[in-house]
């Protein structure tokens, strides 16, 4: 390729962002124009190819890092100093317009993609996003070569064919731009987010060791040992900066590489300089050279990166527990039998004043509780069996400062498989205040009953807290599993997500035992179809079933009973749930029949079984049969159960042969003939984008709004989301926002609740929007009091998908 038409190839990219003014198109052109220049010293003169033209990575680096913004200035600044260096050469005006077209384009298009599909900021800090930027990279360069070979067949006459034209252009461009646009990309990255002193530092001594180095390689001779000490020294360095340092450090060591290889090769000096070698040969080995340690290095930075960024959350989320634990007066223990080690959560230090430790022996640990409480301690810990594991106990703790704090311990012990203890964990909760209060009382059961209602208050109170911060971590999972599809970081998600469901399920379990036990739970009598409850179970507990690799087979049934339709759903809910975590692979069967005047709802299961010594503890709260620690839960799902059976007077029974199956029976007054039945609901399936209107989200929890936006967003929902009720109505109002659909949280602090809200929204909008609404409340006359109003629920917390089905599910509605 000629020197002036490879010039005009050179001139290609370069923006400054901040709009389509004049400043910014002169800096643009004058930087692209000196880039250029500077890599026509980097030609061969017996045949003018280049190794590659960093002119190409300086306009489309900053572009992708500045953004849209910065195309104007780029396009106009990339076409004047190829027009301007063209004709500074031989070329006339013409075949300059022509040039400068495709080299604008060529910018445009490789910034354009990358913001199409990961947005704008973009930072090198993910190996989906690198490998994105080399795949942008080929693929506009390719095209970049046919219009330069097109340019050379209508403009100027080349002794090389049109193959060999195009891969010259091709490579020279695309190693241009894997080299210089990191160095773009990562230096607006620094700008954007500056780093600490101490990584500055680092980095700064990093990189000048590296160009000492580079320096180093152009004065060593060409030998089999000055190549080996090359790798041997530079290796060791990018490891260095990709692993400790942020991607825009290694982006700079790799472009001072580039410049050293380009250098030594085209000018046949130092390490890689290698004379015997034809310039052909030179310049592919220094491309290739180029490409390796570029896309080497750059996937190095980007898993450090991400290493570094899911270590930063593990860390976040464990603060955030700790904080949660130390605010409520609760610390978290492990007792490692076998070491007799007792672990402790960080606030432990304060609470039984361990002096910074976090670890005792577990015979020291047992020698500070009470000596008049330590018998009864003693007779808790070793009173532990397979089928009673866990044990709830408050006692007196004698600090080493001379002290004393009221304890109150929830722990299982949990067995090995010869059936001996091998550790025990739980919750301590710092209960010395409320047992100050008890000791004033007169009689230690009105003292007792004093503690019971005040666990339970806080717990009634607390609901709608305590589901806020797992819906938001709910959210969170969704959208984090949207970035991570597969490999090591996906099964990461995967577990989150599944944590996360055992935690909901047993705040679900505490919430529904603390509400029968106070008594705040009453039926809410109707009749209704069987088909109603048995839909949406399908959908909550078929995804579960089908994960385990169980076949959950549902008999539909038309047949009307009379109930309470959330109470009865949940003990539905609670028996297929037992039956999935002890089925093991088989079948399970949930189906109906007529029993006299009453309708029997049957559960069956090909599982495990439940043993004859077994049978009459299943329904006792925290029991757990043979290997039901493993499984998961608190051993409260049956509990509830029997405890709903009570309330609503239907009768439960089990049947159950080991090693065959279980089968439980809910005995349901039948209803009248003369209910109209409802059409069968098709059941909840995954969200697949088909929501195309707009939403607007009211909720006041900042951690829940900020959640919504970012599934909502990376679904491809468009959503507008506020605080309060007032900033939605003036929106409605004042602004003119119209939405298709309408999610509003129950409790909405400084504002009518969630129903108020969406009348008056409905009101303003002049129509009846499909609306849902968010609730922690999970009471049945809360909930029907929101159906009633023709509004649906989703209790929190809820999973991305259920939400975004409801969304689904109201737009077609509307």
């Amino acid at each position: 390729m000629g020197t002036a038409a490879k010039q005009t190839v050179v001139l290609g990219r370069h923006p400054l962002a901040s709009g389509a003014n004049v400043i910014s198109t002169v800096g643009v052109a004058l930087a692209y124009f000196v880039a250029a220049r500077l890599s026509l010293f980097l030609l061969e003169p017996a045949d003018g190819v280049a190794v590659f033209w960093p002119a190409a990575g300086v306009s489309s680096g900053i572009l992708i890092a500045l953004g849209s913004a910065a195309r104007w200035p780029v396009v106009v600044g990339v076409v004047a100093a190829t027009i301007a260096a063209n004709l500074l050469g031989d070329r006339n005006i013409w075949s300059s317009l022509f040039f400068a077209a495709a080299n604008a384009a060529d910018a445009v298009i490789i910034a354009g993609l990358i913001h199409r599909f990961f947005g704008s900021p973009f930072e090198l800090n993910e190996l989906r996003k690198v490998l994105a930027l080399f795949g942008v990279t080929v693929a506009a360069t390719s095209l970049s070569g046919i219009a330069g070979t097109i340019g050379f067949a209508l403009f100027h006459g080349s002794t090389a064919s049109p193959p060999v034209i195009w891969f010259h252009w091709f490579s020279s461009d695309a190693i241009g731009i894997i080299t210089t646009a990191p160095l773009a990309i990562g230096l607006a990255s620094l700008v954007r987010n500056v780093p600490p002193r101490r990584e500055i530092v680092e980095g700064v001594v990093a990189l000048a060791v590296v160009a000492l180095l580079s320096a180093l390689l152009v004065f060593l001779p060409n030998e089999p040992w000055t190549a080996e000490l090359a790798i041997g020294a530079l290796c060791p360095l990018l490891l260095w900066i990709a692993a400790r340092l942020r991607s825009a450090f290694t982006a700079v060591a790799t472009f001072f590489i580039a410049i050293t290889i380009v250098w030594t090769t085209i000018f046949a000096i130092g390490v890689f300089g290698d004379l015997h070698l034809s310039v052909a040969e030179r310049v592919l080995g220094a491309q290739v050279t180029i490409l390796a340690t570029s896309l080497g290095a750059l996937v190095l930075a980007a898993l450090f990166s991400e290493r570094r960024l899911h270590e930063s959350a593990i860390l976040e989320r464990e603060a955030r527990l700790q904080e949660a634990l130390r605010a409520g007066g609760v610390m978290a223990f492990d007792w490692e039998l076998s070491t007799d080690e007792v672990r402790f959560s960080q606030n432990a230090t304060g609470i039984l004043g361990l002096n910074s430790q976090q670890v005792l022996r577990g015979t020291e640990w047992l020698k500070h509780i009470h000596p008049e409480d330590q018998p009864r301690a003693a007779s808790h810990f070793d009173g532990a069996r397979p089928d009673r594991p866990s044990h709830s106990i408050a006692f007196r703790y004698c600090r080493p400062d001379g002290g004393e704090v009221w304890l109150e311990q929830i722990a299982i012990t949990q067995f090995d498989s010869a059936g001996k203890p091998a550790r025990i964990n739980g919750l301590t909760t710092d209960v010395t205040e409320r047992k100050r209060l008890d000791e004033e009382l007169s009689l230690a059961r009105k003292t007792a009953e004093l503690a019971d209602r005040t666990k339970s208050s806080f717990l009634a109170a607390a609901s709608h807290d305590l589901r806020q911060p797992l819906q938001t971590l709910k959210i969170l999972q969704a959208a984090l599993e949207h970035h991570h599809r597969s490999g090591e970081a996906r099964k990461l998600v995967a577990g989150i997500g599944q944590s996360l469901d055992t935690m909901t399920s047993i705040l679900s379990s505490l919430l529904d035992v603390n509400s029968l036990e106070t008594g705040n739970l009453r039926p809410s009598v109707s009749e209704f179809s069987l088909n109603e409850i048995f839909e949406p179970l399908v959908g909550d507990v078929g995804v579960t079933a089908q994960a385990g690799g169980l076949r959950l087979r549902v008999v539909r049934s038309e047949l009307i009973v009379r109930s309470d339709r959330r109470m009865l759903a949940e003990m539905i809910r609670n028996l297929l749930s037992n039956a999935v975590r002890y089925a093991d692979g088989g079948r399970i069967l949930l189906g109906c029949r007529r029993a006299g005047d009453n309708v029997r709802i049957e559960v069956w299961d090909s599982g495990v079984g439940i043993t004859e010594d077994q049978l009459p503890h299943i329904f006792d709260e925290y029991y757990q049969g043979g290997g039901g620690a493993d499984r998961g839960g608190f051993g409260l799902g049956l509990a509830i159960v029997k405890r709903l059976g009570e309330v609503l007077d239907h009768r439960v029974e089990v049947r159950s042969t080991v090693g065959k199956g279980t089968r439980f029976f809910i005995e349901v007054p039948r209803g009248g003939s003369g209910v109209k039945v409802p059409e069968t609901a098709s059941p909840v399936r995954p969200y697949n984008g088909a929501l195309l209107g707009s939403v607007l989200v009211i909720e006041d929890e900042a951690s829940v709004r900020s959640a919504l936006g970012r599934l909502l967003k990376l679904r491809g929902v468009e959503a507008t989301i506020v605080a309060t009720a007032t900033q939605a109505l003036t929106l409605v109002k004042e602004e003119g926002l119209h939405p298709d659909v309408l999610l509003c949280d129950y409790n909405l602090r400084g504002s009518p609740d969630g129903m108020e809200t969406i009348k008056q929204l409905r009101a303003a909008l002049g129509r009846n929007v499909p609306a849902t609404v968010m609730t922690g409340d999970t009471r049945s006359l809360t909930v029907d009091l929101i159906s009633a109003q023709g509004i649906s629920v989703l209790i929190k917390p809820f999973l991305a998908d259920q939400l975004l089905e409801a969304l689904r599910g109201q737009e077609k509605r509307g």
